[in-house]
């Protein structure tokens, strides 16, 4: 039967098998620079059909539906369509300007402007064979997109190998926009499975431009947002003692996998790297474990690092915490850390504890040892450690008491060890309103100890055992000022306080120091401790009224605190005698004074400094001082500067910069003024568009030796849609520049 050109035709016929629908991953394009994209880049699979046209979008099961300008239907033999032709099966659709459909075999031929599309992909052709029965085809000569993963590509030969399988033959695959391949992936072999979402390509060729960077004989990847066991992209340190770095990523559960990694180090040998992450209903950790077999640098030794961090919570109340780190050897850190601040560390904590935290009783046991790298700073292992508290519930100006207690076992070889029992009771109650509050406390705190006297100490600590009872008083008043400034926009406030504490002398330089430190002087908030000692083993005598000022500036339409500033001083009224071993008697009648300021200068500046100003010798002052810039150009500017007593005197400065577009810079370098010197200095340089970007950083650091400089480079190419090859770099910019995270 014929029809005129004018005329549509429809026929529904017979039952086929459906393809597997997806459910693909949607990629980020605003974590790239923005492109001018042609208007044929396909879309993704969700609005992949709604590009062509449907006969009908509620289709029955396997039925086919035909519709042309004009054709011939034959109930055997080949029927023809001509003009404006739709195939469409399920969610499957053809498009084209011709086809032939043989009634016995149901194979289909079309040609001219052919594009055959599913749930997860779009392929087009000059022409189309393709059978309904069997569901198996051949597209010659085609281009392809895949899903809401952005990529597409072209092939020579595409076979349509059953309902749930694709194989592209000499394909290339990129997730660029088209005509703006900027890199591309060529394999001689790919399939893609719709019902499993994975791709298996062989023979992979990385391509920037058209000049070819690394080569994968193997390559499988995820057609959707499911993680996949696989090879992960390589990383390369240069000018460092690592080489080569290639990981294995390995998808064992929903909720918990693993990642090895294996990294060639000059003169050294094979790193081994293990990473172990779980979740479960109650519990998630991570277990790390990495070695080298035999360190040809260190006498052929096995050296190893490992890191447990381990959380059950068995309701809202209780909880097991496990965090432990060891590593074979006090050199290890030096040998493979990229750090300064982790190639000095002086001992790694193991510690185990059970909580529970309730009203009004809390308690806690824990175990807690230390690796010591560093024979400076030896701490003492606690075995056990156990802690009891009570904190009733009370109203605002009810009387509030409160019970804290702790029993600990310290222990360290070829030192005086002991159990310690200390327990302190509170109890206060303020009075006062919005303009004013009085808050009275009292405190009682008991302590015993029985001492393991070491043979050296046996001069010094004479008592094993020993008892401490002193109460402490303090007394807290405040006033709350406050002003509308233009037209009730913001409020200023002005705050005074006054905070008095009473602790009587007595003498504790029998008690031994196991947890013990003096609190670093320098912040507003260190003017109201009633103890300036941590720790149990040095409660202080304290006669002193301290007095401090605080002022607020706040948005009251935003209801955000703008700028503070803060300044105090404490009055002692006699001399501090309880003091660390070796420490001596403080005369003075007045602290340093303390000044706090912070603040936002407008939306991309913020402002903050605290200071601990010596009234006798300024170059015995402590300042910090840190200024930040960051705008939604992606400017980044941080520069700070900090001085202790006469300790440490460092300035750092960290900032990124975009050049234009497609080229930033970012760099960091803090200094030792007071030894003039370089601690850690970081320069990179990005390039990205709309579907890559590159990273180069060169870093400096000094070593734990306090000589010599180690002198890394990295380097990390991140592809739209793919992922990345080398993390490394972008950890150390983060690491580095305070806010380059943001973006």
């Amino acid at each position: 039967m014929k029809f005129s050109t004018s005329l549509k035709t429809i026929l529904c016929t017979g039952f086929f098998a459906l393809f597997s629908a997806s459910n693909a991953k949607t990629i980020n394009a605003e974590e790239f620079a923005s492109c001018v994209v042609p208007q044929q880049t396909a879309s993704s699979s969700k609005t992949l059909n709604s590009l062509q046209k449907l006969i009908t979008d509620k289709p029955v099961k396997d039925a086919i539906y035909l519709e042309a300008d004009s054709g011939s239907i034959k109930k055997q033999g080949i029927s023809t369509l001509n003009g404006d032709i739709i195939i469409q099966q399920n969610t499957t659709v053809f498009n084209a300007d011709q086809a032939q459909l043989n009634r016995d075999n149901e194979q289909i031929n079309a040609r001219g402007n052919v594009v055959l599309t599913d749930t997860n992909y779009e392929l087009k052709s000059p022409d189309i064979e393709y059978n309904l029965k069997s569901k198996t085809g051949t597209i010659k000569d085609a281009t392809y997109s895949v899903g809401d993963s952005g990529l597409r590509g072209k092939s020579t030969e595409i076979k349509k190998i059953d309902d749930k399988r694709l194989q592209l033959q000499d394909a290339t695959f990129t997730s660029c926009p088209a005509n703006m391949d900027s890199w591309h992936l060529a394999s001689s072999d790919i399939i893609l499975n719709n019902e499993t979402q994975i791709g298996n390509a062989k023979n992979v060729t990385f391509n920037v431009g058209k000049v070819p960077v690394f080569y994968f004989p193997w390559l499988r990847f995820p057609m959707n947002d499911q993680r996949l066991s696989g090879f992960l992209t390589p990383s390369v340190k240069l000018q460092s003692n690592e080489g080569i770095s290639l990981p294995y990523y390995l998808n064992l559960a929903p909720n918990y996998d693993a990642t090895f990694r294996l990294t060639t180090i000059n003169n050294t040998g094979v790193q081994i790297d293990n990473e172990f992450r779980y979740l479960t209903q109650k519990s998630k950790g991570t277990l790390e474990y990495d070695f080298i077999p035999e360190d040809q640098s260190y006498e052929d030794q096995m050296r190893y690092y490992f890191k447990v961090d381990h959380q059950t919570k068995f309701n809202k109340q209780t909880r097991l915490n496990l965090k432990a780190e060891g590593v074979s050897d006090a050199d290890f850190f030096d040998d493979f850390s990229s750090s300064l601040e982790t190639s000095t560390r002086p001992a790694l904590q193991r510690r185990l504890e059970f909580v529970t935290k309730d009203t009004p009783w809390n308690a806690s046991i824990a175990v807690e040892d230390y690796q010591v790298l560093d024979s400076d700073d030896d701490p003492y292992s606690k075995l056990p450690e156990l802690k009891l508290g009570y904190a009733p519930k009370s109203g605002p100006n009810e009387l509030k008491v409160g019970l804290d207690s702790e029993l600990v076992y310290f222990d360290k070889a070829d030192e005086t060890n002991g159990a310690r029992a200390d327990i302190k009771f509170t109890a206060s109650k303020k009075w006062g309103d919005d303009a004013w509050y009085f808050k009275p406390k009292l405190s009682l705190e008991h302590t015993i100890y029985s001492l393991d006297i070491s043979t050296s100490d046996e001069d010094t600590y004479t008592d094993s055992s020993i008892d401490r009872t002193l109460p402490t008083v303090t007394l807290d008043a405040g006033l709350f000022f406050d002003r509308q400034l233009k037209n009730n926009k913001y409020t200023q406030t002005l705050e005074p306080r006054l905070f008095y504490t009473y602790t009587p002398y007595k003498d504790q330089s029998d008690i031994p120091i196991f947890d013990t430190a003096l609190t670093n002087f320098s912040e507003s908030n260190q003017l109201f401790l009633e103890n300036r000692f941590t720790g149990k083993d040095r409660i202080a005598d304290n006669n002193k009224l301290t007095f401090a000022v605080t002022s607020r500036i706040q948005n009251r339409e935003l209801g955000r605190e703008l700028f503070k500033t803060s300044i105090g001083q404490v009055f002692n009224f006699t001399d501090r005698k309880v003091t660390l071993p070796g420490g001596t008697i403080s005369t003075g009648t007045r602290s340093d004074l303390v000044l706090e300021l912070s603040g936002r200068l407008n939306d991309n500046f913020r402002l903050s400094t605290t200071a601990s100003v010596n009234n006798e010798d300024s170059s015995d002052s402590s300042y910090y001082l840190r200024l930040n810039y960051q705008d939604d150009k992606k400017r980044i500017a941080n520069i700070s500067l900090r001085k202790l007593d006469t300790e440490l005197k460092q300035l750092s400065f960290s900032g990124a910069l975009p050049i234009n577009d497609k080229w930033s810079m970012v760099a960091s370098t803090d200094q030792d003024l007071k030894n003039n010197r370089n601690l850690e200095s970081l320069v990179g340089i990005e390039y990205q568009d709309c579907c890559w970007k590159t990273r180069l950083v060169v870093k400096r650091y000094l070593t734990s030796d306090n000589i010599t400089y180690d002198n890394p480079v990295y380097l990390e190419f991140e592809l739209k849609g793919l992922g990345n090859i080398g993390r490394s770099a972008t950890s150390q910019i983060k690491e580095n520049i305070y806010g380059y995270d943001d973006y």
